[in-house]
Order: structure tokens, then C-alpha cells, then sequence
């Protein structure tokens, strides 16, 4: 989502306004979730984004334009059901709710706001009005509250929702409709090495939702060229001091493919040593071989790395699906991570 976000601002800062597509609510079986987005131009053309394709989507782009004409947002509601369904040859069978809002060269301060936050490593909550006196009305919040915050009538209550819900939802208060919009600080991939699996695992980890770091002791092997689709590429030489400046936390998921086992073990040892100073990874995979693993697990055993420790290390990595290529092999370590990363939202919705 923050591509999107960034998109925005980049429209806004030249001067051209943009339509903010939303779903914002969602019952039953449907082709987009709540908090599902796209941005329109004043011709009505598609930006970027989607809000589930055919005629739904082709209804929301006809009234874009309209909406940046007037600057009143609109609602509309969408079933499934029926003749929009079948029209569509779309067969989910729920209900969709979208707001239709502009975002004009005026609200280029508050989505800057926004986008530099979440830059700068903070979760943030985006509250709009969805009816009532102002609609269209847009407060932008930390996501854990922040000390000296200007108070908001409705600002706790849509935390507390949000939260429990990890994702966007309406919050309903003084019978007026808030749109509270979890903008989350994506979880970071760090790949340490830039051989052909790495270059393979960018894309696919970027298209599934990862920022990605790539390391490399090598300057042709970490240069941006090479990765275009990583957010930052660095050279390490000798693979020594690879995560300063980084803090790694439970949103870190640690790659190791490096060119040698030396190598590996070197990084890895670094990553369970960040672990025990309480900066503990929440992925931490590796490739190899079993024998490869056991290798390099008894030399960090002779320097005094726990079983418990070693136990959360992925290795082989990846999931068990017979890959062989590059390709295959960046397609299992993204699926693991994705796994790791839904267990762990599970874990944070139950409050565990």
C-alpha cells in the first residue's frame, strides 16, 4: 500500500489532483478487502491500484472524475449478488461499500505527513469521515498513540479497533461513520548476499508486501542496478557489522545466501548474537544443505549458541516444494516468510 501512498504524493507535489478509491467495508464473498485502494485521474483513467476489476471498477473510475470536479466525496454500495454480478461474471456473492474521495494539491502536507512516517519506521492510523457534517474530513494519528498528540474525540476508540482487527474497518460514533486506516511500517527482508537466488527472491518478496535489504561483501553484487526493486542495497566488506544502522525486531526476516559457508556462518552468528542483546529477528532462514547446517551449527555451538537459540533458524530454507532454480527457490523462501508473517498477525490479533 505505501507504493501507492507514494504515488500520491508525487502527484500531489506537481500539482495534479488524484481520486482515492476505497473499499471500506465488505460482507460475504468478495474480490478486494477493506482498506483496498486506487487512484484515478481527472479523466477518469486508472493510476494505480485496484478495488476488484469489472463493473464495480469501472463504476468507481466513471465517478472519479466527478468527485474532483465537485470535491464531495461519494459513497457507493455494491452487491454482488446480483445484475452486477452476473454483468460482471463475477460470482462472490457479497457486498462492497466504497468511498470516492479527492485528494486535491491542498492535502499534500498531510499525506507527506504520512508517508515520511511511515519512512521513518512509525505505524500510523488515517482516520477520514465517511458522512456526517465533513465528510471527507482526514486526521492522521500514530497507530500507538504519541505523547503531546492533539486529542481527537474518536482517536482511542479507532486504535482499539483497529488494533483488534489488523486492518481497516468503520468505527461508528455520535452517528457519524470513521474510516479507521491502519498504515502499517511494512516488514523488512534482509537478504545477506546478492547472488541469482537473491536477485530472483527481490521481486517475488516485493510483489508479497516485503521492503528488502540487500547485502553483499561485494560492490558489484550490491549495487542497485543489480536489485531495482530493493529498497536499499549496501555493501559489507567481509560480511562483518552487516546489520548497523538496522534494528532488527519481530518485522525482520533475515535471508542468508551468502557465497560460502564461512560466510553464512559468519552472518548467522551476528543474527543470534542482535538476538540475545534483544533484538531478535522474526524470521532468520538459510540455505544449505542438512549437512551444511549441522556444520556450521556446531561451530556456533563451540561458541556458545543455544539449541533453542539455532531451533528458529529455517535451514534448508524456504518450504519443502522441490525447487531447484532460482526462481523456484526465491518462490518457497518468500512462501515461508508469508507463512511466518500470518502466524505472527494471528498471534497479534488474539492478543498473544
Amino acid at each position: 500500500m505505501r507504493d501507492l501512498l507514494e504515488i500520491l504524493v508525487e502527484y500531489l507535489s506537481r500539482g495534479e489532483a488524484l481520486a482515492v478509491v476505497t473499499i471500506v467495508s465488505h460482507e460475504g464473498s468478495t474480490p478486494r478487502t477493506a482498506g483496498s485502494k486506487m487512484l484515478v485521474d481527472r479523466r477518469g483513467s486508472l493510476v494505480a491500484g485496484s478495488v476488484g476489476g469489472g463493473l464495480l471498477e469501472a463504476a468507481a473510475l466513471e465517478a472519479a472524475p466527478l468527485v474532483l470536479e465537485s470535491g464531495k466525496p461519494e459513497l457507493m454500495d455494491f452487491d454482488l449478488s446480483g445484475e452486477l454480478a452476473a454483468g460482471a461474471d463475477m460470482i462472490c456473492g457479497g457486498r462492497l461499500r466504497v468511498f470516492v474521495e479527492a485528494a486535491q494539491t491542498g492535502d499534500f502536507e498531510i499525506f507527506k505527513g504520512l508517508l515520511e512516517k511511515l519512512q521513518n519506521g512509525t505505524d500510523m492510523l488515517l482516520i477520514t469521515a465517511l458522512d456526517g457534517a465533513h465528510p471527507g474530513l482526514r486526521v492522521v494519528l500514530d497507530m500507538h498513540g504519541e505523547k503531546g498528540e492533539p486529542a481527537f474525540p474518536v482517536a482511542e476508540e479507532c486504535r482499539r479497533a483497529a488494533r483488534g482487527a489488523l486492518g481497516a474497518l468503520i468505527v461508528k460514533r455520535n452517528d457519524v461513520c470513521w474510516f479507521a486506516e491502519p498504515w502499517l511500517v511494512p516488514p523488512r527482508m534482509i537478504l545477506c548476499g546478492g547472488g541469482h537466488v537473491a536477485q530472483a527472491v527481490v521481486p517475488v518478496a516485493g510483489g508479497a508486501g516485503f521492503e528488502v535489504t540487500v547485502l553483499d561483501d561485494r560492490e558489484e553484487f550490491s549495487g542497485s542496478d543489480r536489485f531495482p526493486g530493493a529498497s536499499c542495497c549496501r555493501c559489507v566488506p567481509g560480511f562483518t557489522d552487516c546489520f548497523r544502522g538496522m534494528k532488527l525486531d519481530g518485522k525482520s526476516y533475515v535471508v542468508i545466501l551468502t557465497r560460502g559457508h564461512v560466510h553464512d556462518a559468519l552472518v548467522l552468528e551476528q543474527v543470534l548474537e542482535a538476538g540475545r542483546a534483544g533484538h531478535v529477528a522474526g524470521y532468520v532462514g538459510m540455505i544449505g544443505s542438512r549437512r551444511k547446517r549441522e556444520e556450521i551449527y556446531a561451530a556456533l555451538r563451540c561458541k556458545g549458541a543455544s539449541d533453542a537459540e539455532l531451533s528458529r533458524v529455517h535451514c534448508p530454507v524456504g518450504l519443502p516444494i522441490g525447487a531447484e532454480t532460482p526462481g523456484e527457490i526465491a518462490v518457497s523462501i518468500v512462501a515461508e516468510c508469508i507463512v511466518r508473517r500470518s502466524q505472527s498477525e494471528d498471534r497479534e490479533k488474539r492478543g498473544k
